[in-house]
């Protein structure tokens, strides 16, 4: 019952700020170039890329599997 309450508080809050916040919205007078955006997409995208090897690389070291170079030193049968 806790986590229910805890839960309904915090997007009630949520709810507030954003509320508060298209009230007193004021106009941006700003150029972004549409390059940009794709640059910034490119950024998110490789670092999620990169998160998702490094995280690989560490759960292969942690639970003892071998990397490719390991593997191929070894004789062939």
């Amino acid at each position: 019952m806790r986590k229910l309450y805890i839960y309904l508080v915090a997007s009630l809050t949520a709810l507030q700020i954003l509320a508060v916040l298209c009230a007193f919205e004021q106009p941006a007078y700003a150029y972004v170039d549409p390059g940009s955006g794709l640059l910034a997409f490119q950024i998110l995208g490789s670092t999620f890329a990169a998160g998702i090897f490094l995280l690989r690389r560490q759960l292969r070291r942690l639970f003892g599997g071998k990397s490719a170079k390991e593997g191929k030193d070894e004789p062939s049968k």
